[in-house]
């Protein structure tokens, strides 16, 4: 008798999801290592040139907010 070797894929529970604001918490933490100087001078092309493809894919990834369901970012306090 042949042995059957074929391998099975794994259940779809075990399989690992990666979301937008996965990518988007990965570049803030690029971008706040460098700030405080985690990274050698020798590294900044490196680190630099991943976090521009981070951004470059946010970019290209997520659906624009149409201007009147956008949320205000500004807001005016009168004292």
């Amino acid at each position: 008798m042949a042995k059957n070797t074929k391998k099975t894929e794994a259940p779809a529970e075990d399989a690992v999801i990666l979301s937008i604001q996965d990518i988007v918490l990965s570049a803030n933490i690029i971008d706040l290592a460098t700030q405080r100087g985690a990274f050698k001078a020798a590294e900044a092309g490196q680190v630099g040139a991943c976090f521009e493809k981070l951004v470059a894919f946010i970019k290209a990834n997520t659906p624009e907010v149409a201007a009147e369901e956008a949320p205000a970012t500004a807001t005016t306090e009168e004292k």
